[in-house]
């Protein structure tokens, strides 16, 4: 259902079986200085719900026999070799690495969230630092800043620019048109705007220029993504046997039989859970005004998006009420 737009930021959640029926629900507007209102082709920048993008190019990396995930982060970047613990891909892929968090190196840096921190010198930041904060391999500890690294190693395994190699080995492929990798610093004139929402009840624009590439940055909209999700049961770009790897969850225990600590079933920038009707595997996004939820049923074969253009806005919710909606009319 959508609603009558208002000239307000909203939401566009949409459901969609992969041989098409569809539950959908929008209301509000792209911009609140013109009259678009929020729909299937609209582009919010997907913050954190960009890291299955991320996992997904290592995986095609390892499918061509240019890297294995048991290798050392410092044998793709040199410069990592500083940290005092033998950190490897798939510690970054899992959030097990212990890594330093960026938050912290912009914290003391000086630098907020609404001035420019490029990648570049988020890594560099991290990388003036020697130790880790466990063991790699032992805890599980949500981290963008290994994700930034992993975007990191796509760009130095296949000698294109991060962007270019989603576009030219995902996007493209599958015919997500609407899609992209921003560099954070500029902001997108194709992306919906984000909104704050003041004790005022008004709303004002909001954004943050960090180069957060990896870990987010993914701009896409609630159309392309039907065809993102349509690729988990298609296999058509990366094989089912890749597909089945990224949906592989952490193991609860190290190489050595030692329980890891705070586990959690995340997989390749995707997490699992359970469900009354079976197993899904999603996750959610968060940055300045925007908001997003990706989840992905492989037993019922059906994906579903909700984007929001309002910081804060409780996503998994209308999530929810929408997987309901599905169940009634099924």
């Amino acid at each position: 259902m959508t609603e009558k737009s208002i000239n307000k930021p909203g939401v566009i959640a949409l459901l969609q079986y992969d041989h098409g029926l569809a539950f959908e629900y929008s209301n509000g507007v792209e911009d609140i200085i013109r009259e678009v209102s929020l729909n299937r082709d609209s582009v919010f920048d997907l913050a954190s719900v960009s890291k299955q993008f991320t996992a997904f190019s290592i995986l095609l990396l390892e499918q061509r026999g240019l890297l294995e995930l048991n290798d050392l982060l410092s044998r793709y970047v040199p410069e990592a070799a500083v940290f005092e613990a033998d950190i490897t891909l798939e510690h970054l892929i899992y959030h097990t690495s212990g890594l330093p968090c960026l938050f912290e190196i912009a914290e003391e840096k000086g630098i907020d969230y609404f001035s420019a921190f490029s990648k570049e010198n988020i890594l560099k930041g991290i990388l003036e630092k020697t130790s880790v904060y466990f063991t790699p391999g032992t805890k599980y500890q949500y981290s963008n800043t290994g994700y930034m690294f992993l975007a990191q190693i796509v760009e130095n395994v296949s000698g294109l620019k991060f962007s270019e190699f989603i576009k030219k080995e995902i996007f493209d492929p599958l015919g997500m048109r609407h899609s992209f990798v921003s560099d954070g610093l500029n902001k997108e004139q194709k992306a919906v705007s984000g909104y704050q929402k003041h004790s005022s009840n008004r709303f004002y624009p909001i954004f943050s220029p960090w180069g957060v590439v990896g870990a987010g940055l993914v701009h896409s909209s609630a159309t392309d993504l039907m065809k993102w999700g349509r690729n988990f049961s298609s296999g058509s770009v990366g094989g089912q046997s890749l597909l089945n790897k990224m949906l592989t969850p952490l193991p609860g225990l190290t190489d050595q039989g030692i329980m890891i600590e705070e586990h959690c079933s995340y997989c390749y920038g995707l997490e699992l859970e359970k469900e009354d009707f079976g197993d899904v595997y999603c996750h959610a996004g968060s940055t300045f005004g925007r908001e997003s939820y990706f989840l992905r049923s492989q037993e019922d074969r059906f994906t579903l998006v909700v984007l929001s253009n309002i910081e804060d806005y409780d996503v998994a919710s209308v999530a929810e009420q929408l997987l309901h909606s599905r169940v009634k009319d099924k």
